[in-house]
C-alpha cells in the first residue's frame, strides 16, 4: 500500500510542503494584526471600560462567524484549485481568500488575547479560578492559533515562486486526474456539508 501511494504521488517533493522563508510573511501579517488589536483591548479595558463603542467593537470582533464563513469559502476554493491546477484563476482567488482569512484570524486572536490578559488580571478571581481559567482558555487560544496557521499554510501551498506556478500546484498538475478530482470533490463536499449544517 505504501509503495502504491509513493508511486502515485512521486511528483511531490518534501520541499513542496515546507514554508521555508515564506514563514516570515506569516509572522509579519500576524504581528501587524495581532499586536495592535491586543494593545487596543488592553487600552480600552484599562482606561475606557465604560465606553460602549469600544466594548461593542471588541465583542463583535471576538465572534468567529466572519472567520468561519470566509474560511469555508477559502477551503472550498482551495479544493477547486487543487482539482484544476492547470488554471491560474482558482488558485489566485483561493490564495487571496485564504490570506485575508488569516489576517482576520490574527485580528481576532489579538483581541481574544487582550481579553484573556484583562480577565486574568482582575481581582474578582481567586488563585485557583485564575489558574483553571488561564490553563483551559490558554489551551483553547493555542488551538485557535493553529487553526489560523492552517489557513495560512493552505494559502502558502498556492503561492507561486518567481511568478511561476507554485511547486504544490505543479505536482497536482502531474497527478492523475482520477486521484486529484475525487480528492478535491471529497474535500469540497465535506466543507459544503459542514457549512450548510451550521445553524
Amino acid at each position: 500500500m505504501r509503495d502504491y501511494i509513493v508511486q502515485k504521488f512521486h511528483h511531490f517533493e518534501e520541499s513542496d510542503f515546507v514554508p521555508g522563508d515564506s514563514i516570515r510573511g506569516a509572522i509579519i501579517i500576524f504581528l501587524a494584526w495581532t499586536v495592535p488589536a491586543f494593545l487596543f483591548v488592553l487600552w480600552a479595558n484599562r482606561y475606557y471600560p465604560e465606553v460602549e463603542f469600544y466594548q461593542a467593537a471588541i465583542n463583535e470582533a471576538i465572534g468567529p462567524n466572519l472567520w468561519n464563513a470566509i474560511g469555508a469559502f477559502g477551503f472550498l476554493s482551495f479544493s477547486v484549485a487543487a482539482m484544476f491546477p492547470q488554471f491560474s484563476t482558482p488558485s489566485l482567488v483561493s490564495r487571496q481568500i485564504l490570506i485575508n482569512t488569516y489576517a482576520i484570524g490574527c485580528l481576532t486572536f489579538g483581541i481574544l488575547l487582550g481579553q484573556w490578559f484583562t480577565f486574568l488580571s482582575t481581582d474578582d478571581l481567586v488563585w485557583w479560578q485564575r489558574g483553571l481559567f488561564g490553563i483551559t482558555s490558554g489551551f483553547l487560544l493555542v488551538i485557535v492559533l493553529f487553526l489560523n496557521l492552517l489557513v495560512w499554510y493552505l494559502g502558502f501551498l498556492l503561492t507561486s515562486d518567481s511568478g511561476k506556478k507554485s511547486r504544490f500546484l505543479r505536482g497536482m498538475e502531474q497527478l492523475n486526474g482520477l486521484i486529484r478530482i475525487p480528492l478535491g470533490l471529497l474535500s469540497a463536499a465535506i466543507i459544503i456539508w459542514v457549512f450548510l449544517s451550521e445553524k
